[in-house]
Parts: C-alpha cells; structure tokens; sequence
C-alpha cells in the first residue's frame, strides 16, 4: 500500500517532466531574444516599438518563469559553484583566473533546470582548471 502510495506521489511529481522538458527550449529562445537587444540601445531609443516589444518580451520570461516555479521546475545559474557533475555537464575547461579555484565553474553557456530537487537539465558549464 505505502508502495504504491509513492508511485502515485511520484507520478504527480513528475509526470509534467516530458512537456516540461519540451518548454526549457522555449524559455531558452524567449531568453535569447531578451539578451539580443543591447539595454542601451533600449533606453536611448526613440523606437516607442522597440521598447514596448523589449518590455512584452521580459515580461513573457518573467511569467514563464513564474509558471515554472509554481510547478516545481527551477532555473540553476551555477557561476562561481563548485562543479557538480550530478547537476552540471563540463563543455570545456579553461585556466582559473584571480579568486577562481580549479573545479569552479567560471561560465555559464546553458543554464540548468531541476524538477522538484531532481535534474531535469544539466548546466552546460566550463570548469576552471590549475594552471
């Protein structure tokens, strides 16, 4: 009874995973396109639309993200953590620089994303290595 009391929770839990899966490419995308326009071409802008269309845009990311959060499906921007490879995925490695220690991870290509506490994606992350 407990058994199968733990399938049901953990099908609750986890039974958005494939469709949650398939929105992280989504989120990525709506992200991109956030970071494509320079702030200051933003704020010194006359183009009414160009703001108005940037604004839509991070408004549309902060809802998704809010979504997200409801459900259980947490972004992880890991710059500066100690690499975990439960959590991270090493794209490559480079030389630490000043206050990086080797195993830290010193840039961020793809963030990751948990579902509730357990790896949905893994970060894409380099690692700073000893010199």
């Amino acid at each position: 009874r407990k058994r199968s009391e733990k399938r049901v929770s953990e099908a609750r839990m986890f039974g958005i995973q494939g469709f949650a899966k398939d929105l992280l490419e989504v989120a990525d995308v709506l992200e991109k396109a956030v970071a494509s326009v320079p702030k200051e071409a933003v704020q010194t802008s006359n183009n009414k639309d160009l703001q108005s269309l940037v604004q839509g845009l991070q408004l549309t990311d902060q809802q998704l993200q809010k979504v997200f959060d409801r459900n259980g499906l947490h972004r992880i921007n890991p710059a500066g953590e100690k690499f975990d490879p439960d959590r991270h995925e090493a794209m490559f490695q480079m030389e630490a620089g000043e206050g990086q220690q080797p195993g830290q991870v010193v840039s961020v290509v793809r963030v990751g994303y948990l579902l509730n506490n357990r790896t949905l994606r893994a970060a894409q992350v380099g690692v700073a290595r000893e010199q």
